[in-house]
Protein backbone atom coordinates (compact mmCIF):
# COMPACT_ATOMS: atom_id res chain seq x y z
CA UNK A 1 0.00 0.00 0.00
CA UNK A 2 2.96 2.23 0.84
CA UNK A 3 4.71 1.73 -2.57
CA UNK A 4 1.74 2.67 -4.71
CA UNK A 5 1.10 5.92 -2.48
CA UNK A 6 4.34 6.72 -3.15
CA UNK A 7 4.37 6.15 -7.21
CA UNK A 8 1.39 8.11 -7.09
CA UNK A 9 2.76 11.28 -5.64
CA UNK A 10 5.64 10.72 -7.70
CA UNK A 11 3.79 10.25 -10.65
CA UNK A 12 1.79 13.45 -9.72
CA UNK A 13 5.20 15.50 -9.61
CA UNK A 14 6.02 14.53 -13.19
CA UNK A 15 2.82 15.13 -15.02
CA UNK A 16 2.70 18.43 -12.68
CA UNK A 17 6.18 19.10 -14.33
CA UNK A 18 5.33 18.41 -17.84
CA UNK A 19 2.40 20.47 -17.74
CA UNK A 20 3.79 23.49 -16.13
CA UNK A 21 6.01 23.63 -19.26
CA UNK A 22 3.21 23.61 -21.65
CA UNK A 23 2.15 27.90 -22.64
CA UNK A 24 -0.90 28.90 -20.94
CA UNK A 25 -4.38 26.84 -22.53
CA UNK A 26 -3.16 24.21 -23.88
CA UNK A 27 -6.15 22.16 -23.23
CA UNK A 28 -9.60 22.56 -24.08
CA UNK A 29 -12.61 19.92 -24.04
CA UNK A 30 -15.61 20.53 -26.52
CA UNK A 31 -19.16 19.49 -26.60
CA UNK A 32 -21.10 19.63 -30.07
CA UNK A 33 -23.43 18.59 -32.29
CA UNK A 34 -22.70 17.20 -35.80
CA UNK A 35 -25.19 15.12 -38.61
CA UNK A 36 -28.77 16.57 -38.46
CA UNK A 37 -31.00 14.39 -40.03
CA UNK A 38 -35.14 14.89 -40.73
CA UNK A 39 -36.50 11.54 -41.45
CA UNK A 40 -40.12 11.34 -42.38
CA UNK A 41 -42.34 7.92 -41.21
CA UNK A 42 -45.33 7.02 -41.07
CA UNK A 43 -45.96 7.76 -37.70
CA UNK A 44 -44.58 11.45 -38.29
CA UNK A 45 -41.29 13.19 -38.38
CA UNK A 46 -37.85 12.29 -36.75
CA UNK A 47 -35.26 14.72 -36.12
CA UNK A 48 -31.97 12.74 -35.47
CA UNK A 49 -28.66 14.46 -34.33
CA UNK A 50 -25.25 13.48 -33.44
CA UNK A 51 -23.82 14.46 -30.64
CA UNK A 52 -20.08 13.96 -29.04
CA UNK A 53 -17.42 15.56 -27.05
CA UNK A 54 -13.54 16.00 -27.69
CA UNK A 55 -10.16 16.25 -25.27
CA UNK A 56 -7.64 18.28 -27.37
CA UNK A 57 -3.95 18.94 -26.31
CA UNK A 58 -1.64 21.97 -27.62
CA UNK A 59 1.93 20.76 -27.86
CA UNK A 60 3.14 24.19 -29.81
CA UNK A 61 1.34 27.06 -30.50
CA UNK A 62 0.78 25.48 -33.89
CA UNK A 63 0.38 21.56 -33.17
CA UNK A 64 -2.24 19.61 -31.31
CA UNK A 65 -3.68 16.42 -31.03
CA UNK A 66 -7.49 15.64 -30.37
CA UNK A 67 -9.27 12.59 -29.37
CA UNK A 68 -12.99 12.58 -29.98
CA UNK A 69 -15.99 10.56 -29.10
CA UNK A 70 -19.72 10.76 -31.13
CA UNK A 71 -22.84 8.81 -30.16
CA UNK A 72 -25.38 9.07 -33.49
CA UNK A 73 -28.33 6.94 -34.19
CA UNK A 74 -30.04 6.09 -38.04
CA UNK A 75 -33.16 5.01 -38.64
CA UNK A 76 -34.47 3.73 -42.01
CA UNK A 77 -37.33 1.54 -42.90
CA UNK A 78 -38.00 -0.79 -45.56
CA UNK A 79 -41.05 -2.45 -47.08
CA UNK A 80 -40.94 -6.13 -48.62
CA UNK A 81 -43.49 -7.09 -51.19
CA UNK A 82 -43.86 -11.01 -51.40
CA UNK A 83 -45.54 -12.09 -54.40
CA UNK A 84 -48.37 -14.01 -53.03
CA UNK A 85 -47.98 -13.57 -50.09
CA UNK A 86 -47.98 -10.61 -46.79
CA UNK A 87 -46.37 -7.12 -47.31
CA UNK A 88 -43.68 -6.80 -44.98
CA UNK A 89 -42.58 -3.85 -43.52
CA UNK A 90 -39.07 -3.09 -41.28
CA UNK A 91 -37.50 -0.45 -39.11
CA UNK A 92 -33.93 -0.64 -38.87
CA UNK A 93 -31.76 1.28 -36.30
CA UNK A 94 -28.39 1.86 -36.29
CA UNK A 95 -26.08 2.97 -33.50
CA UNK A 96 -22.76 4.55 -34.04
CA UNK A 97 -19.74 5.43 -31.50
CA UNK A 98 -17.78 7.04 -33.85
CA UNK A 99 -13.95 7.41 -32.10
CA UNK A 100 -11.59 10.14 -34.26
CA UNK A 101 -8.12 10.84 -33.41
CA UNK A 102 -5.97 13.73 -35.23
CA UNK A 103 -3.30 15.77 -35.19
CA UNK A 104 -3.95 19.58 -36.43
CA UNK A 105 -1.95 22.39 -37.40
CA UNK A 106 -3.15 25.69 -36.15
CA UNK A 107 -2.43 28.96 -38.33
CA UNK A 108 -1.59 32.17 -36.38
CA UNK A 109 -3.97 34.95 -36.86
CA UNK A 110 -4.15 37.73 -34.68
CA UNK A 111 -7.81 38.12 -34.68
CA UNK A 112 -10.59 36.14 -32.86
CA UNK A 113 -10.93 33.45 -35.58
CA UNK A 114 -8.51 30.50 -35.37
CA UNK A 115 -8.31 28.31 -38.59
CA UNK A 116 -6.60 24.36 -38.46
CA UNK A 117 -6.36 21.68 -40.79
CA UNK A 118 -5.71 17.93 -39.81
CA UNK A 119 -5.09 14.69 -40.10
CA UNK A 120 -5.67 10.97 -38.72
CA UNK A 121 -7.73 7.80 -37.94
CA UNK A 122 -11.76 7.20 -37.75
CA UNK A 123 -12.52 4.05 -35.67
CA UNK A 124 -16.57 3.38 -36.25
CA UNK A 125 -18.37 0.62 -34.32
CA UNK A 126 -21.82 0.41 -35.28
CA UNK A 127 -24.94 -2.08 -34.21
CA UNK A 128 -27.60 -2.59 -36.57
CA UNK A 129 -31.16 -3.61 -35.09
CA UNK A 130 -34.06 -5.22 -37.01
CA UNK A 131 -37.46 -5.37 -35.37
CA UNK A 132 -39.73 -6.17 -37.58
CA UNK A 133 -43.17 -8.21 -36.75
CA UNK A 134 -41.52 -11.93 -38.17
CA UNK A 135 -37.79 -11.16 -37.72
CA UNK A 136 -35.60 -9.88 -34.88
CA UNK A 137 -31.93 -9.34 -35.20
CA UNK A 138 -29.05 -7.24 -34.01
CA UNK A 139 -25.47 -7.40 -35.44
CA UNK A 140 -22.09 -4.70 -34.87
CA UNK A 141 -19.75 -4.11 -37.49
CA UNK A 142 -16.56 -2.09 -37.22
CA UNK A 143 -14.11 0.03 -39.37
CA UNK A 144 -10.61 2.46 -39.27
CA UNK A 145 -10.34 4.55 -41.63
CA UNK A 146 -7.63 7.86 -42.59
CA UNK A 147 -9.36 11.09 -42.80
CA UNK A 148 -8.74 14.74 -42.92
CA UNK A 149 -10.18 17.59 -40.95
CA UNK A 150 -10.17 21.38 -40.75
CA UNK A 151 -12.05 23.75 -38.88
CA UNK A 152 -12.20 27.10 -37.19
CA UNK A 153 -13.10 28.16 -33.89
CA UNK A 154 -14.28 31.65 -33.58
CA UNK A 155 -12.95 32.82 -29.38
CA UNK A 156 -15.25 34.65 -27.77
CA UNK A 157 -12.72 34.84 -25.05
CA UNK A 158 -9.55 33.27 -24.25
CA UNK A 159 -11.03 30.25 -22.57
CA UNK A 160 -14.69 29.92 -25.07
CA UNK A 161 -14.80 29.56 -28.04
CA UNK A 162 -17.53 28.30 -30.91
CA UNK A 163 -16.11 25.55 -33.11
CA UNK A 164 -16.95 24.61 -36.50
CA UNK A 165 -15.34 21.32 -37.74
CA UNK A 166 -15.61 19.17 -41.08
CA UNK A 167 -13.80 15.78 -41.05
CA UNK A 168 -13.69 13.50 -44.66
CA UNK A 169 -13.12 9.95 -44.53
CA UNK A 170 -11.03 8.99 -47.09
CA UNK A 171 -10.88 5.24 -48.54
CA UNK A 172 -13.91 3.02 -47.69
CA UNK A 173 -15.76 5.57 -45.53
CA UNK A 174 -19.18 3.92 -46.02
CA UNK A 175 -18.09 0.36 -44.28
CA UNK A 176 -20.02 0.68 -41.51
CA UNK A 177 -23.69 1.10 -42.48
CA UNK A 178 -25.45 5.07 -41.42
CA UNK A 179 -21.86 5.76 -41.10
CA UNK A 180 -20.72 9.05 -43.27
CA UNK A 181 -17.80 9.96 -45.43
CA UNK A 182 -18.58 13.84 -44.34
CA UNK A 183 -18.95 15.21 -40.68
CA UNK A 184 -19.47 18.53 -39.95
CA UNK A 185 -20.00 19.71 -36.23
CA UNK A 186 -20.74 22.43 -34.34
CA UNK A 187 -20.05 22.96 -30.79
CA UNK A 188 -18.52 24.37 -27.74
CA UNK A 189 -15.18 24.49 -26.63
CA UNK A 190 -13.63 25.45 -23.44
CA UNK A 191 -9.87 26.22 -23.07
CA UNK A 192 -7.84 25.38 -19.83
Amino acid sequence: MRKSIIVAVSLLFIVASAFAQQPTHSNSVSVFVSDLAVSHTSSGTDLDVAYGAAFDHMFSKRVSAELSVTRQRTRDSVTIFNPGGQTVFASFTNTLYPVDATVSYHFFTDSRWKPYIGGGARYVSGTTQNDSLFNSYRYTSRSLNPEISGGVTFQFRPTLGLRLDAKQTLGNGNSVVGDSSLNVSVGLSFRF
